[in-house]
């Protein structure tokens, strides 16, 4: 069953004192990401945004008049506000805008850390004359005075110039004028100017790109036109011309259709004219033969419904004309943008009205992008692939009409040749006036159909007036400042300021796999932990000698205590033995002060340099190493007493290690090893040996076995706790119970978290209920 200690949240306390250790990194990374934002804010380019109000359908629910029912009629209001909201953000509406303004001409102020657009605080115009369509040009300017300027371009030496002077390039010719808007008297202060000769087709599609349409509500017809820029008065002037061009083009179109819808009628009118000529002759000639022939009731009654089908015939055929002009005018026209619409000859069918109004849109973004007709494009084939697919569409359609109205052409005469057959039952005088009447009537219908037809186009055409309303147009005032925007970026600066040491010290926390605190210890090993040792900034080896007062003194001695705890009082004489996982771990000084510390306390005591492999110990006696445990085990000096030396702290002796063997895991483990720590305990209070590191070699665990206590060193943050892996065996198997673990070289100035951990660990049990069972 697992069990928690009252002090499960230390890993948190450790972890936010570890925060609050590094507050200079949170304090400088601040404070530069606040000091980036400010440079962001001050140096950026600014972006500023303004908006148009207007009302695509304004006039549709007060004017039902006959433009309503000749264009609208097949269309919901909804259906058409979104195509107005296409047509408002079309590329020929936008080109056009463009080209009206002439904003393929940019104007740049050029500083000193930033370049900014300045159309509207551009002193001068740049008027191209026949410049060629070499787009990308910048032309620098430096302005001289009221009458002269410096210009230079295309990587050419730059040549001075009057103000209205035509310039004549190897590109083509423009010149520079005044701008006589601004107040030109500190012309010769002005910064150097950038203009750029911009292609306007790529103008264009950026503009397209910037424009964003909101509809007020999804039923309403009221919509917002915004655009962004780095020049406000730039991006106002774009959107009030843009509403203009389209309540323009709105009003321009319709004339167009019904001036086309009026000469096409004129047309038909002439021969309906002449066939009406024709009849009334004839009708004269035979009122000139036959007197005064009238028509009996029964006459009258047949006249009457042959007069009705040949009514309804009459729209078929002035129908089939229509689908006639259609016909030939796909097949002869190489542009489509004047055709005539259906709906304005009385032709009810959405699908062809779609159709047309989709093949017109495509021609004039042909014609937009290439006005000359030699131009060589993915855009345009693309286009044109979509233009015949729509041709071949209208003309199955115009199929599919012919064919129904041939069959009701056939309906129509069968019915009309029935009643006529009734007539030969009167006499043959007003059978004949009949069927004169008869004729006059067909083509008099045709006639007024066509007449009503054109009244209504030259009073729709008369009347004209565009759906669309601008309510609200764009103001300088009402611009916004978008980008850089400065709170929400200071913002974000002391947001990351925070974050990135945070998070570099959370990484650093989660793929740190050295040992930081006890509580790794105890969470990765059940051996006990009897203490810490903090880190020497002194630069005395035998630290507890010359500052005895000093904090890692005090620690040393606390670690003294809790070993006190683990070893029987009973013993006269006690050995401990130093290791450690690697070399570098601080054995050799653990074990050097920790024998210092005993031999004060009156207790004799002597550290043995084990270590033969690699011997530090003589060195902090200021001892040669000549001398030393290796040739005693090897049989090269016989008297132990020999290799025995007085330090300069009273009570405390030491063995080095002597000249290196070849052979030290076998000298280490030998029997006279064993005599040597059995003969040494009869004369000394403590023998303190210094081994080598157990997880390299393994010359100290045969030692280790004979010892009172092992006492396994491990380091602040250079220890991995995957050794303590290594160790951890020995102890669940329990090849060695007299096992403890140290950890060394704590650093306070780093790591706060010790501030708490020297309150705590030092004055509770290393056996403590903090353990999980």
């Amino acid at each position: 069953m697992i069990k928690f200690g009252t002090d499960d949240l230390i890993p948190f306390r450790y972890f936010f004192k570890i925060l609050k250790t590094k507050w200079h990194w949170f304090a400088f990374s601040i404070v530069f990401c606040l000091v980036i934002a400010q440079l962001i804010n001050r140096y950026s380019n600014k972006i500023y945004s303004n908006s148009t109000t207007i009302n695509l359908d304004y006039y549709s629910l007060e004017k039902k008049s006959i433009e309503n029912m000749l264009y609208l009629n097949n269309q919901t209001s909804q259906s058409l506000v979104t195509d107005k909201v296409v047509s408002l953000t079309s590329f020929s509406l936008v080109f056009e805008t463009i080209e009206d303004l002439d904003f393929n001409i940019e104007y740049f102020v050029e500083g000193q850390i930033k370049t900014s657009e300045a159309y509207s605080i551009r002193p001068i115009i740049f008027e191209p004359i026949t410049l060629s369509k070499n787009f990308g040009v910048e032309f620098y300017v430096d302005i001289i005075n009221n009458n002269q300027y410096q210009l230079q371009f295309l990587d050419k030496a730059s040549k001075s110039y009057n103000f209205g002077e035509v310039v004549n390039t190897d590109i083509g010719s423009f010149k520079l004028l005044l701008n006589t808007q601004l107040d030109n008297s500190k012309l010769t202060n002005y910064p150097n100017l950038i203009i750029k000769w911009l292609n306007p087709y790529k103008v264009t599609s950026s503009y397209i790109n910037k424009l964003k349409v909101r509809r007020i509500s999804k039923s309403s017809s009221i919509v917002e036109l915004s655009s962004s820029g780095q020049d406000l008065h730039k991006e106002t002037l774009f959107l009030n011309k843009l509403t203009e061009n389209f309540i323009k083009n709105t009003v321009l179109d319709k004339n167009n259709a019904s001036l086309n819808i009026i000469r096409f009628i004129d047309e038909q009118l002439i021969d309906i004219k002449d066939t009406l000529g024709d009849i009334e002759s004839k009708l004269l000639d035979f009122r000139s033969k036959n007197g005064g022939v009238k028509l009996t009731v029964e006459s009258e009654q047949f006249f009457k419904d042959i007069t009705l089908l040949q009514q309804e015939k009459s729209k078929i055929i002035v129908e089939n004309k229509y689908l006639e002009y259609l016909s030939n005018y796909l097949k002869t026209k190489t542009s489509y943008e004047d055709i005539i619409v259906p709906l304005s000859y009385g032709i009810s069918n959405p699908t062809l009205t779609t159709l047309i109004s989709d093949l017109v849109n495509f021609q004039l973004e042909r014609n937009v992008i290439n006005p000359n007709g030699n131009l060589k494009n993915p855009l345009i084939d693309e286009l044109d692939i979509k233009i015949d697919k729509i041709i071949s569409s209208i003309e199955n359609i115009i199929e599919s009409l012919n064919a129904k109205n041939t069959i009701l052409l056939s309906d129509f005469s069968d019915r009309i040749n029935s009643s006529e057959k009734l007539l030969n039952y009167i006499p043959t005088a007003e059978r004949q006036l009949v069927n004169i009447e008869r004729n006059y009537d067909l083509s008099e219908s045709i006639f007024l159909e066509l007449m009503n037809k054109r009244m209504e186009a030259a009073i729709t055409a008369a009347g004209h007036v565009s759906d669309a309303k601008v309510i609200e147009p764009a103001i300088v005032q009402n611009g916004l400042l978008i980008s850089p925007n400065r709170n929400q970026n200071l913002l974000l600066g002391l947001v990351v300021g925070f974050l990135f040491p945070f998070i570099l010290i959370i990484t650093r926390q989660l793929f740190d796999n050295t040992i930081k605190s006890a509580h790794d210890i105890k969470n990765n090993s059940n051996i006990p932990f009897v203490g810490y040792i903090f880190r020497n900034h002194t630069g005395y080896n035998i630290i507890v000698d010359k500052k005895p007062k000093s904090r890692i003194s005090e620690s040393f001695r606390n670690v003294r205590s809790n070993i006190e705890f683990i070893i029987s009082k009973t013993k006269s004489s006690k050995t401990l033995l130093f290791t450690s996982s690697v070399s570098g771990e601080g054995k050799t000084f653990c074990a050097l002060n920790l024998a210092t510390l005993y031999a004060k306390s009156g207790k004799k005591t002597i550290v043995i340099g084990a270590d033969l492999r690699k011997p530090k110990l003589s060195a902090n006696f200021m001892f040669d190493n000549k001398t030393g445990l290796s040739q005693f085990l090897s049989g090269k000096i016989n008297d132990r007493k020999n290799i025995i030396f007085d330090s300069h702290i009273e009570n405390l002796h030491f063995i080095p290690s002597g000249p290196v063997p070849p052979n030290p895991a076998e000298l280490v483990g030998s029997d006279t090893m064993k005599s040597l720590i059995l003969e040494l305990k009869k004369e000394y209070d403590y023998v303190i040996i210094d081994s080598p590191p157990i997880f390299i070699v393994a010359d100290s665990i045969p030692l280790m076995e004979k010892v009172d206590l092992n006492l396994y060193i491990t380091r602040y943050s250079t220890t991995q706790k995957e050794l303590l892996n290594f160790i951890n065996t020995f102890y669940e198997k329990g090849t060695l119970k007299n096992l403890s673990i140290i950890l060394n070289d704590i650093d306070f100035s780093k790591s706060s978290g010790y501030n708490y951990a020297y309150d705590y660990e030092y004055y509770t049990s290393y056996d403590s209920d903090y353990y999980i069972d």
